[in-house]
């Protein structure tokens, strides 16, 4: 067999379904499991000996033996203390750990099917995965004996599977990818043989276990119900983990049944579903109607067609520029989603792939660009090759370079190196290149299309003899290529009044990094005790700081710094991300020319308590009926259009169900609960910004036509110049309608105007001090607090308003750091200067 140079083989790491593929040569073909079977079910079972079994058996065990199998455990990944306990084993393992023993059947798989052993293979992760998970796939590889796993997404899967060797240019495309538990849509461009991604929306709390979820909850447990007293009966209950697992199974099958037929017939009877209360068998006979599953499907459709067309909107297409839509995950062999797809977007569907298995064949494809390193030279072979090439290319003419050398201290100067390819239909051959005494070249190829082109690789001396050398060929295919890794979410700096900084942009490619110039919020005093500078991580596209996922934070303490740090004091903060996504913040402070770098663990996440999840759906209810009535009082068409989405989806319901399954104990539902309830958070926050904007206006307006008056009473010449600068930064924020932009920027002049003001009359000045002398019993010195609360007052009675603002500056320093915005976000120790 042939010594592979890239790495040919891929992995769809998958919510329900599993499957690894091989390129063998332009063909990427599914390496079967030992059933016979493209895909391998993603579940594990321990039995009592604590031997793992992963795929068909271990899947059957989730629905008879519950508390010792596990599925559905990609949606945990990136989590913390998200264990699976299997009972008789007495085994608790984490996501990764199960995700690891997942790819180590698949690999299995290629040994038993083709004889190789697997050490590296491109494995695919959604592109809304976000960093945390992304890292957990990573470890994930590494635990099962992946020496090298390159991620790639799997839109870009999907799209290099459809594209690969089509004859296609200046094309965009739609990869529509609804698999078990996550959807993503990806806007592609194929031109000269290369593709980008465009733009990127996507959902990791979206697929067809939840539609599989609805069904039992919505349609089999009140059929079941209605004919059985069974107390406690419900999702997460561990009395009924057995019957619920086998009715979750039953709506799987029947929902893929349905795809073509109008009923299926769930007979739940030999064995029984359960036993009662009273120890009698439960038996349950129910038909599903395909009417009934497609109203519970369309709020989970309406929300991936309203995902589809915010991608659509982002980058600026219109549906008539989008060649086709491209169908990607088990759950779009369904009928009722193809239709509705179709009329929700106005595009060609593209069913020419299998959408099961065209993830896994996509990353072969990627597979095969990815060189592997090189092996240990062989005995007796002295010579050898560094080659620089692209192993896929859209170019039919490549070019190769290199490097051969020999012995140590041996010249190559009238040495040849020659290109054979002897597979080419004539015969090949590059001619020979003459070395110098150092060994270099470079030399073009001639490639055939639709094969994988193989060049011997022959090397001769001086004298025209063949010499050994290693490697002995390189291949070459003729395709399209992928595009280099980019970033879907953007990463920032939490500022102080929950903003956001953001660094390193969405669409970016990795590996990156990017700096900004902040000032810190507070004094740091040397060797105070608990004293710290807190610079929070953020990955997401929201305005609020608390809407976005933390990825974690770099932290300066008191007792590293070598002086104190003085509030308002320059911080230079860089991020970087490298090839394998992993996160570094460092901090350069001036004032200590020292940096501080933190290496941020990505799996501190914790999945949210119920009753922090009821607390908060319940709020957001509260406002969510508050933004209706104000929404149709002032029938602002922005608010309207993001109401009626929500509705669509049904998004509320959704977030009850999630909610009260988790209430009832199931891990997986708070995960989704949480997820979904910041996504809700983020949507009223953006009907609230569409409805202030014309209260905004007026205040906006009104603060305009006031300021000359104040500027010509007690304003300087230099006042008036600052003024007509904010003012004019107004204007054209009013002319754009953002209102986030013009809150900042009206607050600013407002601020500044009474700073005009103050500056002749002190009033705000006597103000804060008397506001600051009414939280005397907060201020964190009282003996401090009670001199400056003396020497403030002596600056009153003297009408002294620059010791009086000098006094509450140092009162302001007394007082106790907060909470953050929110309640119980991290604290943000740097702001954003304007400038």
């Amino acid at each position: 067999m042939m010594a592979r140079s890239t790495m040919d083989f891929g992995i769809d790491l998958g919510t329900t379904n599993s499957a690894i593929a091989v390129l063998d040569g332009t063909e990427a073909r599914i390496v079967k499991n030992a059933f016979g079977h493209d895909t391998t079910p993603s579940a594990v079972y321990a039995d009592r000996a604590g031997r793992i079994h992963v795929g068909e058996r271990a899947r059957e065990r989730v629905e008879s033996d519950p508390a010792n199998a596990a599925a559905e455990f990609k949606l945990r990944m990136g989590l913390r203390d998200q264990l699976t306990s299997f009972v008789n084993s007495g085994l608790s393992l984490g996501p990764e750990e199960l995700s690891a023993h997942v790819l180590r059947a698949l690999k299995a798989n290629v040994t038993r099917q083709l004889g190789e052993e697997v050490r590296a293979a491109v494995i695919t992760v959604p592109a809304a995965f976000e960093l945390n998970q992304t890292d957990a796939t990573r470890r994930a590889a590494e635990a099962a004996g992946l020496e090298l796993s390159p991620l790639l997404q799997e839109p870009t899967a999907a799209a290099l599977a459809y594209s690969f060797q089509r004859d296609e240019d200046n094309i965009y495309r739609l990869v529509f990818d609804l698999g078990g538990g996550t959807f993503d849509a990806s806007v592609v461009h194929i031109r000269d043989g290369e593709f980008d991604i465009v733009n990127h929306r996507g959902d990791n709390f979206l697929g067809g276990k939840l539609i599989d979820w609805a069904i039992v909850e919505q349609l089999l447990i009140p059929a079941l119900l209605r004919q059985y007293t069974l107390p406690g009966f419900g999702r997460g209950e561990p009395a009924w983990a057995q019957a619920i697992a086998k009715l979750k199974a039953a709506a799987e099958n029947a929902k893929i049944e349905l795809s073509s037929a109008d009923s299926a017939l769930i007979d739940i009877s030999d064995p029984p579903l359960c036993a009662d209360s009273r120890g009698a068998p439960v038996e349950f006979v129910h038909e599903l109607h395909s009417a009934d599953v497609d109203a519970l499907t369309e709020p989970f459709v309406a929300r991936a067609v309203n995902i589809c067309q915010a991608a659509l909107r982002e980058s600026q297409l219109t549906p008539d520029r989008i060649d086709r839509v491209l169908l990607v995950g088990g759950p779009t062999l369904t009928p009722y989603l193809r239709r509705r797809l179709h009329e929700g977007l106005g595009i060609e569907l593209d069913v020419s792939q299998d959408p099961m298995t065209v993830v896994a064949r996509g990353a072969a494809i990627f597979a095969g660009t990815q060189r592997l390193p090189a092996e240990p030279v062989r005995p007796g072979v002295s010579y050898t090759v560094d080659l620089e090439y692209k192993p896929i290319g859209s170019d039919p003419e490549p070019m190769v370079g290199g490097v051969v050398r020999g012995p140590a201290g041996r010249a190559l100067d009238g040495f040849t190196v020659e290109f054979v390819n002897a597979g080419a239909r004539p015969p090949w051959r590059s001619g020979k290149v003459v070395l110098p005494a150092a060994g270099t070249f470079i030399t073009t190829l001639r490639a055939e299309p639709e094969r994988r082109n193989v060049y011997e690789i022959v090397l001769e001396g001086p004298t025209g003899a063949r010499e050994k050398v290693q490697p002995t060929e390189l291949t070459y295919t003729v395709g399209v290529v992928a595009p280099a890794a980019t970033l879907t979410h953007s990463i920032g700096v939490t500022l102080a009044g929950n903003e956001v900084s953001w660094l390193l942009a969405k669409g970016t490619r990795i590996p990156e990094k990017a700096r900004e110039i902040l000032r810190s919020t507070v004094r740091l005093t040397r060797g105070e005790s608990g004293g710290l500078l807190r610079i929070p991580i953020v990955e997401g596209e929201h305005a609020r700081a608390n809407r976005n996922r933390q990825v974690g934070a770099l932290e300066i303490l008191a007792d590293q710094v070598t002086r104190d740090i003085p509030k308002n004091s320059e911080i230079e903060v860089e991020i970087q991300i490298d090839a394998s996504r992993l996160v570094t913040t460092r901090a350069y402070v001036p004032v200590l020319d020292e940096e501080f770098e933190a290496f941020h663990d990505l799996t501190t996440e914790r999945a949210p308590e119920p009753a922090e999840l009821r607390r908060a759906l319940q709020a957001e209810q509260q406002r969510l009926d508050g933004l209706q009535t104000d929404a149709r009082r002032t029938a602002d068409p922005a608010a309207l259009a993001i109401l009626d989405e929500l509705d669509d989806e049904r998004v509320v319901d959704q977030l009850e169900n999630d909610v009260a399954a988790t209430e009832h104990g199931d891990t997986d539902a708070a995960g989704t609960a949480g997820r979904r309830l910041l996504d809700l958070q983020a949507r009223l926050d953006a009907v609230e910004q569409a409805l202030e904007w014309p209260s905004l206006v007026e205040w906006a307006n009104r603060v305009l036509h006031d300021a000359p008056g104040l500027i010509d009473e007690y304003g300087e010449p230099r006042d008036r110049r600052r003024y007509e600068l904010l003012a004019a930064d107004v204007r054209r924020a009013l002319e754009s309608r953002d209102a986030e932009h013009l809150r900042t920027l009206v607050d600013q002049l407002a601020a500044y105007l009474a700073t005009v003001v103050d500056r002749r009359t002190g009033a705000v000045v006597m103000a804060r001090f008397s506001q600051l002398t009414g939280m005397r019993d907060e201020l964190t010195d009282q003996a401090a607090a009670a001199r400056l609360i003396a020497k403030g007052r002596r600056a009153v009675d003297g009408n002294d308003i620059e010791a009086l603002r000098s006094v509450n500056r140092e009162l302001i320093e007394l007082l106790p750091r907060g909470d953050g915005p929110d309640g119980g976000e991290d604290v943000s120790g740097v702001y954003k200067p304007q400038r």
